[in-house]
């Protein structure tokens, strides 16, 4: 699998916002456009970028920034809560405008909720794997249909880390997958082949038979129509830990000219559905997760890099440490704490064998060399 692009999102001033009661921010921007609404659309999109900007720690920022937040962007409209023209002219033929754009950044706003949760769950790699059973459950193989649709909505909500679904279901066994499932010790090696932090582990089952109607005789005559119903089981683990998360089971129907073609449709809606009841996990977790600090670690040691995750460990303020990365001599470290990175540090430099030069801290990042 190709290397997975890194992004941290840090929301430094999003706490403070639900203390005041401005719930937007107003903002200067000039827009470009063929029309007049075209260059509005880019002077939102400029406007949403600033405001982000001003709520995430620029320095926990890789390159590709804007790129990486493209999904957030991209809706930007519905991000805004007021609009006014200041001037507007044609440069070099294209519209131009200048704009006073109001942002909403109400705690509960859209924008707010999805980079809080991308925060709190530091922007994880989420593999989905749904396995579509027979009525006998017997594995048949992966559903694509329904891993598709839980994809889709993970990606709209601004996770950039999502694993392909091809590239999960070409790597893994679909029976290991099901022991997993019912509980397997294998979950470890599952999250490192396919560079995942959380697995979406479900079972689909659809049937699918033909629509009989009254005849008025005390009888029923057979239609044209087929009954479709999907049901779908869902499990989310977490893959440092293998802890269950969260788990949730729906079902759906649908009807449809042929018996494929009504199965295929209630899978959609199953799976359309798991997709908002995935969404409301997430959310659900991330407001009762600890928020990690990221350490960026300096080092061409793999075993020093270990070395500290074991003794960052054996600190008692420390709830859980994973190593996300090592790559090119920079390896970058999650870390579960209830203090703050400058107690974090003088902590480890009291306990630790290995030579710590520390780079610089901010609220949420430790940049530091080793060396052992």
């Amino acid at each position: 699998m190709g290397k997975i692009k890194k992004i941290s999102l840090i929301l430094g001033a999003a706490m403070t916002f639900a203390a005041q009661s401005v719930m937007a921010q107003a903002v200067v921007v000039d827009g470009y456009g063929a029309d007049k609404d075209s260059a509005l659309r880019d002077a939102s999109r400029v406007a949403v970028e600033q405001v982000v900007g001003t709520l995430v720690d620029s320095r926990t920022l890789v390159t590709n920034y804007a790129t990486e937040l493209d999904q957030i962007y991209m809706k930007s409209q519905g991000f805004v809560k007021d609009m006014k023209i200041l001037s507007q002219d044609v440069v070099g033929g294209s519209v131009h405008v200048k704009a006073q754009i109001d942002v909403d950044t109400s705690p509960d706003a859209k924008l707010m909720n999805n980079l809080k949760m991308l925060m709190m769950l530091n922007d994880p790699r989420i593999a989905v794997v749904i396995l579509e059973q027979d009525e006998k459950g017997n594995i048949l193989g992966h559903d694509a249909v329904a891993e598709s649709a839980i994809n889709a909505r993970l990606i709209d909500l601004g996770f950039s880390h999502v694993v392909d679904a091809g590239v999960a279901s070409s790597l893994q066994d679909a029976r290991l997958l099901n022991r997993i499932y019912n509980g397997s010790s294998a979950i470890g090696s599952i999250g490192r082949s396919l560079g995942a932090d959380y697995l979406v582990l479900g079972r689909s089952t659809a049937q699918a038979q033909g629509v009989s109607l009254p005849n008025g005789k005390g009888g029923y005559e057979p239609t044209l129509l087929k009954n479709g119903k999907a049901s779908m089981t869902v499990k989310i683990l977490k893959f440092d830990t293998g802890e269950i998360i969260g788990t949730f089971t729906n079902s759906a129907k649908a009807v449809d000219s042929s018996l494929e073609s009504a199965k295929q449709k209630a899978v959609e809606n199953a799976a359309k559905d798991a997709a908002v009841k995935l969404e409301d996990k997430f959310r659900h977790f991330s407001a009762n997760a600890n928020q990690a600090l990221q350490l960026e670690v300096r080092t061409m040691d793999y075993q020093a890099v270990q070395q500290l995750a074991d003794d960052l460990r054996a600190l008692g303020v420390v709830q859980n440490v994973y190593i996300r990365e090592h790559q090119n001599g920079k390896a970058i470290l999650s870390v579960d704490t209830i203090v703050k990175p400058d107690v974090l540090v003088k902590s480890l430099q009291g306990k630790t064998s290995l030579g710590i030069f520390v780079a610089g801290i901010s609220n949420n990042t430790i940049k530091m060399s080793v060396s052992r």
